[in-house]
C-alpha cells in the first residue's frame, strides 16, 4: 500500500510540474493548458525563400502579441513555435513531426511553401491536426474539402469562379475566352472560370494553351480574333502574360483582359507589357494599405511589435493567418478540442477581421476567401495611379 500510494504521489507531482510548466498532461488536449495554447508553423528562415518566412513569421507575431496583450482568447494566450524549413519537403516533414509529436502543438498556423505544404498533407490528415493558413494557392487542399484543412489564400480554381462571376455580373460581357498556359495554374484556372459560366449557363467561347516559356503567342491571338469574345481571361505566370498582352496588341485583338491575382504586380507588369498592359484587370485579396480604417489599425498593430517598419504583403499574409485561427480558437469556447476547433472555424460565413475579409468555409466548403477585389492597369510604368482600385469586394456566391 505504502508503494501504491508513493507512485500515486509521484504521478499527482510531474502532472502538477507539467501544468506549471506549460505542458499538457497525458489525457488533456494537445498544446492547450489552463493559460495557453500552443500552435507551430513550418516557414522558411534561412533559405530561398527567406524572405516570405521571415516577414510572414513576423506578420504572424504582430497579431499574437497585440492579442496576447488584451489577454489572449478566452482566458488563453497563443503562443507560437516556427520551424525552419529552408524550403524544402523534407526538412519540412521533420519540422511538422517535431511540432506534433514532441512539441505537441495543438494546431498548425501559417505554414509555408508548396513542396512542403503538400509533402504533409497526407501525414497532418491521419494525426488529426488542424492546418490553418497555408502559403500557397494549390488547390489540392480545397478540392476535395479535407476535414482538418482550412486554407485562406485564394487558389486558382475558387479565384477563376471568381472572376468569371465578375465578368458576367459586373462586366455584363458574355462571350468570354480563356488563354491558360500548360500548367496547374493554367489548367485550375480554366477549371474555375468554366464551373462558374457553367452557372449561367455559359461555357468558354474558345479556349487557348501555350507553354510556359513560348514567346509567340500569334497563333493564339489569331483564334480568338476569330471568334470576337468580349473578355479574355488570362491564367499564366507573368512573364507569358505580359507576351501574350503584347501579341494582342500588335495583332489587333481588342477585348477586355483579365488575369489572376498572381500578375497583379504594379512594378513588373508594366515593366513586361508595356502600353500593353493598360485597361488590364486583376484581381486582390488583401486589402491595400492606407486605404481603410482597418488597414490603418493593421499598421498600428503591426508597428507596436516592429516600430517604423512598413509590413510587407508576406507579413500582411501572416497577420490573417493568425487572425482566423484566432477567431476559430473564439468560436471553439473555453472547453476547446481540435474536433471543436474544426467545428468552429465551419460557421465562419464571409467574416471579416482586420486584414482577413469574406472568409468562409462549411464542410464541403474548404477554398477559405470568397471574395476579391478589382484593379486595373492605368498607367505604362509604375507610379502613383499606376494602378486602380475598380471594385468593392465581390462575394462569390456559395451555397451553405
Amino acid at each position: 500500500m505504502r508503494r501504491f500510494t508513493l507512485i500515486v504521489g509521484v504521478c499527482l507531482v510531474a502532472v502538477l510540474m507539467a501544468s506549471l510548466a506549460g505542458v499538457p498532461a497525458a489525457g488533456q488536449v494537445p498544446g492547450v493548458t489552463a493559460d495557453q495554447v500552443l500552435i507551430g508553423a513550418f516557414q522558411d528562415q534561412s533559405g530561398p525563400a527567406a524572405v516570405v518566412g521571415i516577414n510572414m513569421r513576423k506578420g504572424m507575431e504582430a497579431y499574437l502579441n497585440w492579442l496576447n496583450a488584451q489577454g489572449g482568447v478566452n482566458g488563453r494566450k497563443i503562443k507560437l513555435i516556427v520551424e525552419d524549413d529552408g524550403f524544402q519537403a523534407s526538412r519540412s516533414i521533420a519540422a511538422v513531426k517535431k511540432l506534433v509529436e514532441q512539441d505537441r502543438v495543438f494546431a498548425l498556423v501559417g505554414t509555408l511553401g508548396t513542396p512542403g505544404v503538400v509533402a504533409t498533407i497526407d501525414y497532418i490528415m491521419e494525426k488529426q491536426v488542424p492546418s490553418v493558413y497555408q502559403g500557397t494557392g494549390v488547390s489540392i487542399l480545397a478540392f476535395p474539402a479535407k476535414k482538418y484543412f482550412f486554407p485562406v489564400q485564394p487558389n486558382y480554381i475558387s479565384e477563376g469562379r471568381i472572376i468569371a462571376q465578375y465578368v458576367v455580373e459586373n462586366l455584363k460581357m458574355k462571350r468570354v475566352a480563356v488563354a491558360c498556359e500548360q500548367t496547374d495554374i493554367g489548367s485550375e484556372g480554366l477549371r474555375g472560370v468554366k464551373e462558374q459560366l457553367a452557372q449561367y449557363k455559359m461555357e468558354p467561347v474558345a479556349v487557348v494553351n501555350f507553354g510556359a516559356a513560348d514567346v509567340d503567342f500569334s497563333s493564339q491571338v489569331l483564334k480568338l480574333i476569330q471568334v470576337k469574345p468580349d473578355a479574355v481571361v488570362i491564367y499564366s505566370t507573368i512573364k507569358p502574360c505580359a507576351g501574350f498582352l503584347k501579341q494582342a496588341a500588335t495583332m489587333g485583338l481588342t477585348a477586355q483582359f483579365l488575369t489572376t491575382y498572381v500578375n497583379a504586380d504594379p512594378v513588373q507588369m508594366p515593366n513586361l507589357a508595356g502600353e500593353a498592359c493598360i485597361g488590364l484587370i486583376a484581381p486582390g485579396w488583401v486589402p491595400v494599405l492606407g486605404t481603410d480604417p482597418d488597414s490603418q489599425k493593421y499598421l498600428e498593430i503591426y508597428q507596436k511589435s516592429f516600430p517604423n517598419e512598413m509590413p510587407s504583403a508576406f507579413a500582411a499574409a501572416g497577420f490573417i493567418a493568425a487572425e482566423v485561427f484566432s477567431e476559430g480558437l473564439k468560436r471553439a469556447g473555453r472547453d476547446v478540442t481540435r474536433d471543436k476547433l474544426v467545428t468552429a472555424l465551419e460557421t465562419l460565413d464571409d467574416w471579416h477581421g482586420v486584414m482577413a475579409k469574406g472568409i468562409t468555409y462549411t464542410p464541403e466548403w474548404r477554398s477559405g476567401k470568397t471574395s476579391m477585389y478589382f484593379m486595373r492597369f492605368e498607367k505604362a510604368k509604375f507610379e502613383e495611379g499606376s494602378v486602380k482600385v475598380i471594385s468593392d469586394w465581390v462575394k462569390l456566391k456559395i451555397r451553405r
